[in-house]
């Protein structure tokens, strides 16, 4: 990684400073970012972001005192940490186990409107079937007597109205 880190830099010496850099304060940018995000791969993916950092400011790096650079490198990590560990945050409670989906009770949904606009952009056909079961807890036998249909149908309507609302779901921007 390091090479790759002083192929963006130009002159000799700028490499053989950021080298030297590198080699004394990686280890310590390590174990603070992995304090913070408590994952491996993460806590590299913010070592990696922070030495992106300095070299993007690198011509700064002269500027500071050898008694507080290292103070400012652990500012680096520690911000990239942290803007890390929000954006897995934001990622994750975006995340919908689709597959595992069971009706939502009114404990658990704290956004009612926002689960009816993602209904409503459902075709009729599948967002009744789909409400009945999901919304409602309905069996496929009570669906199908009350949409006049035949189990089958109801089924292949459930199936179908999930993959849809996955594709929905998907483009509003949620991971699953």
């Amino acid at each position: 990684m390091l090479a790759l880190f002083l192929a963006a830099l130009e002159s000799a010496e700028d490499k053989r400073r950021f080298a030297e850099l590198y080699e004394a304060h990686h280890v310590r940018m390590e174990q603070i970012a992995l304090n913070i995000l408590r994952d491996g791969h993460d806590a590299e993916e913010a070592v990696q972001n922070a030495f992106l950092q300095i070299i993007r400011h690198f011509e700064k790096i002269y500027k500071i005192p050898c008694n507080k650079l290292p103070f400012w490198i652990v500012s680096i990590v520690k911000n990239e940490s942290i803007t890390l560990l929000r954006k897995r945050k934001k990622e994750h409670d975006r995340t919908v186990a689709f597959e595992e989906w069971t009706p939502p009770s009114a404990e658990t949904v704290t956004d009612w409107s926002e689960l009816a606009r993602l209904f409503a952009q459902l075709p009729q056909t599948y967002r009744a079937a789909l409400e009945m079961r999901y919304l409602l807890g309905y069996s496929t036998r009570d669906i199908a007597n009350r949409l006049g249909i035949s189990e089958n149908a109801v089924t292949t309507r459930i199936s179908r109205g999930r993959a849809l609302l996955r594709e929905i779901l998907e483009k509003e921007g949620f991971q699953l």
